[in-house]
C-alpha cells in the first residue's frame, strides 16, 4: 500500500521548484521567484499543496476556496479555470487530473510548513539522541526564520483560515519550545522580557507564564516573578469563568515554580547577567514633516494607524501600510498620525519621502545612508557596499524605539531594506498601491471622504459664512470633488482666494466633466498632476485597459464584459485589471466588477481621447457590443427555455460565443447586473456609425423579454424610441422594424394600448415578407392581447390566430405555444369554451419542460381559461404553480398578474377572506408593475371587503379602480367596475361579477 510520504514523493516535480505558505503563498523555480496570480488562484495552489501529494476533489477545492455566501454560480468551472492557469504556471506534469480531483506531485521538502511543523518532533529526536540543548534549539530556530508573516496572507477562504488557525498554534509551540530551551541554556538575559510580550499575545499559555517566572526569577526579580503568577492566577479565574473550577486554577507544574521560587531553588536563583548594549552616545532624531493646522475629519483612519503602531506586547516591529489614490490624504493622514504617537517612540521619528510616484523613485540605498547620518555616523564611516549599510543601520536601530515615517513608496522592495530588524520600533509607511508582499505588515485601505467630514472640510477653509449661505451649493462643490481631499482643498483655495465668487459659480465651473479637472488646479495643487504621476508609471497595457474602461458610460463593469472590450481572454483581463486595482487607479469593491473614482474616470477618459484613435475605441466597442448581445440571446433562451434561433427576431450576425447559462435565474440575473452597461452601448450605436446599428436595436429587444416590469419599461421605450428614429434616418429599415416593435410591446406592458398599437403597426408595415416572419408574429400576438384588454375580441383572435400561424410555419414551438395561450382566452371570451381550454393546454404543452419564463405563461394563459371554464380548482393549481416560477425567476409584472388571478378566483368560489389577503399581498407589487394590474386587484379587493361588510372601504377600492381603468382607456373593465360600484350603491353587497373579470397581463 502506498504510504503517506510515497504519495509526496511519487512522480516527484523538478527539485528547483520551492513552495512559501507561512506568509504570502510564494512559488521560485532555480531561486527566481514566479507569479502565482491572483487571490483565489493561490487559494486553490494552497489546498493541493496542503494535501500533500493526495487527490482533491473539485467539490472539496470549491469548498475550500469559497465561502457559502461567496460562491460562485459555477464553482467547478472557476476551478478548472484556475488548474488551467497553474499548469501554465508550474507545468503540466506537476498538477494530476485524477477523477474528478487534482493532485499537486511536489516533493515534502519544497514546501516550507514540511519542516515547520515537524520542527518540534526533530528537536526531540536530537536531544533523544544525545544532542544537546543548543543543537535542539537550532531546530527550532530555523524552524521559525520560516515564518515570514501571517500564514497564507491575504486568502480569505474557509481553508486558508483553519490552515491559518492550525499554523499558528504550531508556531506558538514552537515559540514556547525554543523559550524554554533558551531557558535551560541560560544565555537570554532578555528572555522575561521576550516571553512577557508573548504573554499578551498568547495570553491563555501557562507554559509562557512559566518562562516569564522562571527568566525573571534567574534575572534576580523574584516579586515580579511571584507577581506573574498572581497575575496568572486571577486571569484564568477572570476570563474562564465559563469552564470548570479545575480549568481556571495555574497547572501543577506553574503551582510548583511557584513555590520553589518562594524557597529559593538554587535552580532559579540569578544567573550572571550579559553586559547591556551602551546606547547613550547615540544621538536623538526628530526628522518629521509640519502637520497642517486644517486636518478634519478621518478619526476612525487615525485611531486604527494609532492602534496599529501602539500594539502592547509586540516583539517584532510594526509595519502600517497606507494606501489609497493619488490625492486621498495618505500624507496628510499620516503625518497627523504620527505626530500623535511621538511619546510613544523616545528615541525619535525619521522621515523620507521616497517619490514612489516621480520616474525614478529614490534608491533605498540613498535614504539609508541619510538615516546612517541622523543616526550619528559621519560622512566617512557610511559603508558604500548596500549589505553592510544595512547591517549598520539594523545594528544602530537595535534595542531603540523610534518611529519611521516612509511616505510614497513606489513598491515593497524599496521599503523592505528600510525596515528595523529588532523589536520597539514601528514604521508607517504610504503608497498609492497596496504593497502585498511587506512581511506582517497592518494594512489600511483609505478612501474618500464621508459626506459630512468632506463638507467640514471646504467650511475649514471657505469659511462657515459662506457655506450657511449657500448650503445646498456647498454640497454640490463637495460632489463635483467627489469628496477627494485633494480636489477639495483645491476648491476651497479657489474659492478663499476669490472672495467675490459664490459657491454656486465654483459648482457651475465644475458641471462640465471635460472642464472639471482643469478647474482643479490652484499654485501647486493640481489633481490632475496628482494622477498624471500615476498614469505614467503604467506599461502600454495597463494605460490601455485604463483608457477604455473608463469610456464605458455605466456604473461599474463585470469581469468578461472588460475582457470582451479588451480583446482578451477573463483569466488575463483579470490579471491586468487587478494590476490597476493594486494601483489604486480601478477599484474593485465586489468580486470580477470593476469601476473608477469619478475623476478618476474623468482623468481617463480625458486619455482616452487624447491617446486612442476614434478607430481603436470603436473596434473595442464593436467587440464589447458583440459580445452583449451574445449573451443577451444565451439569457433571452435561457430564460424562456427555447432554442437561441426561436429568440431572433431579425437575422443580426455576432461573432462572440457569449456566456452560457444553467439556469433562468442565472440568465436573469446576469441581465440585472449588466443592464447599465447594456444601454450605454445602446447610446453609442445610436451617435455613432462604427457600431452596428442592427444589434443595438437587438439589444433593446432582448433587455425587453428577459427583464419585462415597470422599473425597465420607460427605458426600453425611450431607448427603442430612439433607435428607431436613427434608423429611419439612416434608411435602415430593418432595424427600425424591430426598434417599433420592441418600443410598442413596451408601451403595452405599460398599458398605453393606443399608443402601442401604432408602434406596432408601423412596424408591421416596415416588415420585410418571410425575412421578417418572426418578427411580424410578435406584433401581430401583441396586437392580440391589446385589442383583447380594449374589449375588442373579434380583433383579437384576429390578430392572435395570424400570430399562431406565423410561428407555426417558422417552426418556434414555444412562441406557437405562447401565442395560443393568449389566442384561447379570446376564444373564451367569445363562449368557445372548448376551443379555448384546447388551445391553452396545447400552448402549455408547448412551452412546458424546464423552468423559465415561458413555461410560467404557459401556465398563467391555461389557468387564465381555466377559470372562464368553470375548473377552478386546477386553474388555482395552475395559478400557484405560475407564480411560483416567477418568483424564481424574479418576473415581478407576471407576479403580479398571477396573484390578480388567484384573487379573481377566490372571490368567484366565494373565499372573499382569502380573496382580500391575496388582493392586499400582491397590491405593492402591481404598484411597481401596471395600474392595470392594481386597478384589477382594487376591484378584487372591493368585491371581497364588502362581502366582509366593510362598505366603506369596499366603495374607495372600486372607486379608485375605476379611475385607473378610465385613464387607460379599458373600456370592458371601465363597464364593469361602474356596474359593480353601481351594485355598492343600491345593495349592502356586492354581487360576484357575471361576467368574470380578467386579471390584465403584465
Amino acid at each position: 500500500m502506498e504510504t503517506h510520504e510515497d504519495a509526496r514523493t511519487r512522480g516527484a516535480a523538478a527539485p528547483s521548484l520551492r513552495f512559501a505558505l507561512l506568509g504570502p503563498v510564494r512559488a521560485w523555480r532555480d531561486g527566481t521567484e514566479i507569479s502565482l496570480g491572483r487571490p483565489q488562484q493561490r487559494e486553490v495552489l494552497a489546498i493541493l499543496l496542503a494535501a500533500a501529494g493526495r487527490t482533491v476533489s473539485t467539490l472539496l477545492i470549491a469548498d475550500g476556496v469559497w465561502d457559502e455566501a461567496d460562491r460562485p454560480g459555477r464553482p467547478g468551472q472557476s476551478v478548472r479555470t484556475h488548474i488551467h492557469r497553474l499548469r501554465q504556471t508550474l507545468g503540466h506534469s506537476l498538477l494530476a487530473t485524477v477523477g474528478d480531483g487534482y493532485a499537486l506531485r511536489v516533493p515534502a521538502g519544497a514546501v516550507d510548513t514540511w519542516a515547520f511543523e515537524r520542527a518540534e518532533a526533530e528537536a526531540a529526536r536530537v536531544r533523544a539522541a544525545g544532542g544537546t540543548a543548543v543543537q535542539a534549539r537550532d531546530v527550532v530556530a530555523k524552524a521559525l526564520e520560516l515564518w515570514s508573516a501571517e500564514p497564507l496572507a491575504g486568502l480569505q477562504g474557509p481553508h486558508a483560515r483553519a490552515v491559518r488557525d492550525r499554523l499558528c498554534t504550531v508556531r506558538q509551540s514552537l515559540l514556547e519550545t525554543r523559550l524554554e530551551l533558551d531557558a535551560e541554556i541560560g544565555d537570554r538575559p532578555d528572555l522575561h522580557a521576550e516571553a512577557g510580550a508573548l504573554v499578551i499575545e498568547y495570553p491563555t499559555s501557562q507554559r509562557l507564564r512559566g518562562i516569564q517566572m522562571l527568566a525573571l526569577s534567574r534575572a534576580g526579580r523574584q516579586a515580579e516573578a511571584l507577581s506573574v503568577y498572581e497575575d496568572t492566577r486571577r486571569f484564568l479565574q477572570a476570563e474562564l469563568c465559563h469552564l470548570p473550577t479545575p480549568e481556571r486554577r495555574p497547572t501543577p507544574a506553574l503551582q510548583q515554580l511557584h513555590q520553589r521560587i518562594l524557597r529559593a531553588d538554587p535552580e532559579v536563583r540569578p544567573i550572571a547577567a550579559h553586559p547591556a548594549l551602551d546606547m547613550a552616545g547615540l544621538p536623538q532624531v526628530h526628522r518629521l514633516p509640519r502637520g497642517i493646522d486644517d486636518f478634519t475629519g478621518r478619526a476612525e483612519a487615525v485611531d486604527a494607524l494609532t492602534a496599529m503602531l501602539t500594539l502592547p506586547g509586540t516583539r517584532a516591529v510594526v509595519v502600517s501600510a497606507v494606501n489609497g489614490i493619488a490625492g486621498v490624504g495618505k500624507t496628510t493622514l499620516a503625518v497627523h498620525t504620527a505626530h500623535r504617537v511621538t511619546e510613544r517612540f523616545p528615541d525619535g521619528y525619521l522621515y523620507a519621502d521616497l517619490r514612489g510616484a516621480d520616474r525614478e523613485p529614490l534608491a533605498p540605498q540613498t535614504v539609508l545612508a541619510s538615516f546612517l547620518r541622523a543616526l550619528g555616523v559621519a560622512d566617512g564611516d557610511v559603508p558604500d557596499d548596500g549589505d553592510e549599510r544595512i547591517a549598520l543601520y539594523r545594528s544602530l536601530m537595535a534595542d531603540r524605539r523610534l518611529l519611521l515615517l516612509l511616505d510614497n513608496a513606489a513598491c515593497d522592495g524599496q521599503v523592505q531594506p528600510l525596515v528595523p530588524g529588532c523589536a520597539g520600533s514601528a514604521v508607517l509607511v504610504t503608497s498609492r498601491a497596496r504593497l502585498t508582499e511587506l512581511a506582517g505588515a497592518h494594512h489600511l485601505r483609505l478612501d474618500v471622504m464621508p459626506p459630512a467630514e468632506a463638507l467640514a472640510l471646504l467650511r475649514r477653509i471657505v469659511g462657515d459664512h459662506r457655506c450657511d449661505a449657500e448650503p445646498d451649493a456647498a454640497a454640490a462643490v463637495v460632489a463635483a470633488c467627489s469628496r477627494l481631499p485633494l480636489a477639495i482643498r483645491v476648491a476651497a483655495s479657489r474659492l478663499a482666494a476669490e472672495t467675490g465668487w459664490t459657491l454656486a459659480e465654483m459648482v457651475r465651473r465644475l458641471e462640465d466633466e471635460h472642464q472639471r479637472l482643469n478647474e482643479l488646479s490652484t499654485g501647486e495643487l493640481a489633481v490632475e498632476a496628482a494622477f498624471e504621476l500615476s498614469y505614467s508609471k503604467l506599461s502600454a497595457e495597463q494605460a490601455r485597459a485604463f483608457r477604455l474602461l473608463s469610456a464605458v458610460d455605466a456604473p461599474d463593469l463585470g469581469l468578461h464584459c472588460a475582457a470582451a472590450l479588451l480583446g482578451q481572454a477573463p483569466e488575463d483581463t483579470e490579471d491586468l485589471l487587478e494590476s490597476l486595482v493594486d494601483l489604486n487607479l480601478v477599484e474593485s469593491r465586489r468580486m470580477s466588477r470593476y469601476h473608477f473614482h469619478d475623476l478618476v474616470r474623468a482623468f481617463a477618459r480625458a486619455r482616452n481621447a487624447r491617446d486612442d484613435a476614434p478607430a481603436e475605441t470603436a473596434r473595442a466597442f464593436a467587440g464589447l457590443l458583440d459580445f452583449c448581445l451574445a449573451t443577451a440571446r444565451a439569457a433571452d433562451a435561457a430564460s424562456h427555455s427555447v432554442d437561441p434561433a426561436e429568440r431572433r427576431l431579425i437575422d443580426v450576425p455576432v461573432a462572440a460565443a457569449g456566456l452560457a447559462f444553467g439556469t433562468a435565474r442565472a440568465a436573469t440575473d446576469w441581465m440585472h447586473e449588466e443592464i447599465p452597461v447594456q444601454r450605454a452601448l445602446i447610446d453609442r450605436a445610436c451617435t455613432q456609425d462604427a457600431l452596428p446599428l442592427a444589434q443595438a436595436a437587438d439589444l433593446v429587444d432582448k433587455l425587453n423579454n428577459v427583464l419585462p416590469g415597470i422599473t425597465h419599461q420607460t427605458g426600453v421605450i425611450a431607448q427603442a424610441a430612439r433607435v428607431a428614429e436613427v434608423a429611419a434616418a439612416r434608411g435602415d429599415q430593418t432595424s427600425e422594424a424591430l426598434a417599433r416593435y420592441v418600443r410598442g410591446n413596451a408601451l403595452w406592458h405599460a398599458n398605453a394600448y393606443a399608443e402601442a398599437e401604432v408602434e406596432l403597426l408601423r412596424s408591421i408595415a416596415l416588415c420585410d415578407g418571410d425575412r421578417d416572419a418572426r418578427l411580424r408574429a410578435w406584433a401581430h400576438l401583441t396586437l392580440c392581447a391589446g385589442a383583447r384588454v380594449r374589449g375588442r375580441t373579434g380583433e383579437a383572435i384576429e390578430h392572435g390566430e395570424a400570430s399562431v400561424h406565423l410561428f407555426r410555419a417558422a417552426g418556434a414551438d414555444t412562441a406557437e405555444g405562447t401565442a395560443l395561450g393568449e389566442l384561447a382566452f379570446n376564444y373564451a371570451r367569445q363562449g368557445r369554451l372548448a376551443e379555448a381550454r384546447a388551445a391553452a393546454e396545447r400552448g402549455a404543452e408547448l412551452v412546458g419542460g424546464e423552468p423559465s419564463v415561458s413555461k410560467a405563461i404557459g401556465l398563467y394563459y391555461l389557468a387564465r381559461v381555466l377559470r372562464l371554464c368553470d375548473d377552478h380548482d386546477e386553474a388555482l393549481r395552475c395559478a400557484q404553480e405560475a407564480l411560483e416560477l416567477f418568483r424564481i425567476l424574479n418576473v415581478s409584472a407576471f407576479e403580479a398578474a398571477t396573484g390578480t388571478l388567484m384573487a379573481d378566483l377566490h372571490v368567484q368560489t366565494g373565499q372573499h377572506r382569502l380573496a382580500a389577503d391575496v388582493a392586499e399581498t400582491f397590491l405593492p407589487v402591481a404598484r411597481q408593475t401596471s395600474g392595470m394590474l392594481e386597478a384589477s386587484l382594487l376591484r378584487a379587493l372591493g368585491c371581497s371587503l364588502d362581502r366582509l361588510g366593510q362598505h366603506t372601504r369596499a366603495r374607495t377600492c372600486l372607486e379608485t379602480a375605476h379611475e385607473l381603468f378610465e385613464q387607460r382607456q379599458a373600456q370592458a373593465d371601465i363597464d364593469q367596475t361602474r356596474a359593480l360600484l353601481a351594485g355598492l350603491a343600491c345593495s349592502p353587497a356586492v354581487s360576484d361579477p357575471t361576467s368574470k373579470s380578467e386579471p390584465c397581463d403584465a
